[in-house]
């Protein structure tokens, strides 16, 4: 238990009435936990429950605590579980119908059963659907629009504002290509080098000049369109992940982790967005999305003397 944290703010006093804990598995991304977050925090505000997230220190966040990459959500309480614990809780959660976690017992959710004061409630893809199933039984009237917002740290937000102010990102097209390691999971473009070349020949029909700033996960892809566009900015990353088409950013690497959360920040400040494979608040930013071809979307002559965001 030497490695469980708390972020975010803890209670005024042990007595709640209604507790909720929630969690996604220990292999989950930060899109999967933030998306369970905003299903429990659905069911919890309506339910009356105070709602507390169970945060794997796992591989699925490169070993990030929570409090090291982003800011406090309001109305969730978060606890820090490293990855060894966080298993065998998990583990118990699938086989028992009570899992005792900390002091006190909770009683495990399944979709469709009675509501205990003290809930624990996974979000287990393939096998339950528990915070989906909770954010159900609240009406849909009181459902959000968007998932929570995942915030940086004050202090990657703080060295990302430095980097917008510098490199001018509200005029800059946002290029972001995430590539994906598993062709079954239905994303492109994958670890296959036709893929990457057609990704990237899509969005080299944008012109020379155009500013951009570049989110990516693939050294070859960062390189290839850095080459074509000469006012190109990007954070640096150290790409030690071998594999198809060159190399990738290691999923488990904490500072990649870091600069990723920074890079999203950054994103979200450019005027326009190519978004290939997604990213992290993408629901939030879809006005500023341009589709392909995006030579049809993006125009802006060498002199700066052309709106860079018209439409022909």
């Amino acid at each position: 238990m030497a490695d469980r944290g708390f972020a975010g703010h803890a209670p005024a006093n042990g007595l709640m009435a209604r507790i909720l804990y929630a969690a996604a598995p220990w292999w989950s991304g930060l899109r999967h936990r933030f998306r369970s977050i905003t299903q429990a925090k659905t069911f919890a505000d309506y339910a009356g429950y105070r709602l507390w997230f169970v945060w794997g220190v796992s591989e699925g966040v490169a070993y990030c605590r929570y409090e090291d990459i982003l800011a406090p959500v309001p109305g969730v309480r978060i606890i820090n579980v490293g990855e060894s614990e966080f298993k065998e809780l998990e583990r118990l959660y699938r086989i028992s119908k009570y899992i005792r976690f900390g002091s006190k017992q909770f009683a495990v959710y399944r979709p469709g059963a009675p509501l205990a004061d003290q809930l624990f409630a996974f979000d287990l893809w393939g096998d339950f659907a528990e915070t989906s199933a909770l954010q159900r039984r609240a009406p849909l009237s009181r459902h959000p629009k968007l998932p929570t917002t995942a915030t940086p740290s004050a202090a990657l937000r703080r060295k990302a504002d430095d980097f917008i102010r510098r490199h001018d990102m509200p005029g800059r097209v946002g290029i972001r290509v995430r590539v994906t390691e598993n062709p079954a999971d239905g994303r492109k473009p994958c670890r296959i080098q036709a893929d990457l070349d057609n990704t990237i020949r899509s969005i080299i029909r944008m012109p020379w000049y155009t500013r951009v700033f570049l989110a990516t996960d693939s050294e070859y892809v960062q390189q290839m369109l850095a080459s074509h566009f000469p006012d190109a900015r990007f954070w640096p990353k150290k790409f030690q992940d071998v594999s198809d088409g060159g190399r990738y950013v290691h999923r488990r690497d904490s500072d990649d982790m870091r600069t990723f959360m920074t890079e999203i920040r950054c994103l979200a400040s450019c005027g326009k967005i190519v978004n290939v494979g997604g990213f992290m608040n993408e629901e939030s930013l879809y006005p500023r999305v341009i589709e392909p071809p995006y030579d049809r979307a993006i125009l802006r002559s060498p002199s700066g003397q052309t709106n860079p965001f018209a439409r022909r």
